[in-house]
């Protein structure tokens, strides 16, 4: 069974949510529409699969699993040089740097 839900409101990179306090990053790679979360008063963003922890390290996921790993090379990158304090991977847990 397919299940499909309607999207009310599309998110695009650089886009602030949550009153303000969230901005949208797209990182692409490990999926077409991936997305990750950056609170900059928090100075903190998360990766979702964007990165994961390794050895304290912020790397590219496991490239079998990354539809585009080219890309998602570049989205590491990108949230790379957002200089967090704090990242949260959904693979590895917070990286604090």
């Amino acid at each position: 069974m397919l299940l499909y839900i309607a999207v009310k409101y599309p998110l695009k990179d650089g886009d602030m949510i949550l009153y303000n306090n969230c901005r949208i990053i797209t990182t692409p790679g490990h999926t077409s529409g991936h997305i990750s979360l950056y609170f900059p008063k928090l100075n903190s963003v998360i990766t979702g699969d964007a990165a994961v922890n390794e050895n304290y390290k912020l790397v590219v996921a496991n490239p079998n699993y990354c539809l585009n790993v080219e890309q998602a090379e570049r989205s590491l990158i990108k949230i790379k040089n957002l200089r967090a304090e704090n990242y949260y991977c959904y693979h590895g847990g917070k990286i604090i740097l």
